[in-house]
């Protein structure tokens, strides 16, 4: 029994007096450097969905700064993208998000008016000839079906039994 109490405090303190970054798994600096290695319109959107859903002025910092770092900064508008990374630094989350959606929107920009990362987000059912005659040989089908079932329960009644 006190060997056992005296093995679990002796792991207890040396868990406790190891720094912090060795428990870690990497840390912010290898996190940061993992994450420039994608893409930066990727980190940028990932900064958006921090920033949009769960109001993570950090972790949005953190994808921005990668997201500077990035080698691949094809189709982004690196200027806004600095723009959107200041202003999200100085605490203007809203305005970053403005400014990273028109970074985003590299080549269509603000004057379409059309958010390219955005685009076909929307659900927009068709309803052309192919659907209702889907709907209608559904419901032909169940017909079918309902009919069949009630005349084997017929069959079955009249059975002798």
């Amino acid at each position: 029994m006190r060997l056992g109490l005296l093995s679990a405090a002796l792991a207890v303190l040396a868990y406790s007096a190891l720094p912090a970054p060795v428990l870690a798994h990497g840390g912010d600096e290898m996190e940061a450097k993992a994450l420039s290695q994608q893409p930066a319109r990727t980190l940028a959107q990932q900064a958006i969905a921090e920033l949009k859903v769960r109001g993570d002025t950090e972790e949005a910092a953190v994808r921005l700064d990668a997201a500077l770092e990035s080698k691949d900064k094809s189709d982004i508008d690196v200027s806004k993208l600095r723009e959107g990374t200041e202003k999200l630094d100085s605490g203007h989350p809203k305005a970053a998000i403005s400014l990273l959606d028109e970074a985003l929107s590299l080549p269509l920009g603000a004057k379409s008016g059309q958010v390219k990362h955005e685009a076909g987000r929307e659900f927009q059912p068709a309803t052309g000839a192919q659907e209702v005659a889907a709907i209608v040989a559904g419901a032909a089908l169940i017909l079918f079906g309902l009919a069949a079932l009630g005349s084997g329960r017929r069959r079955l009644r009249r059975a002798p039994g």
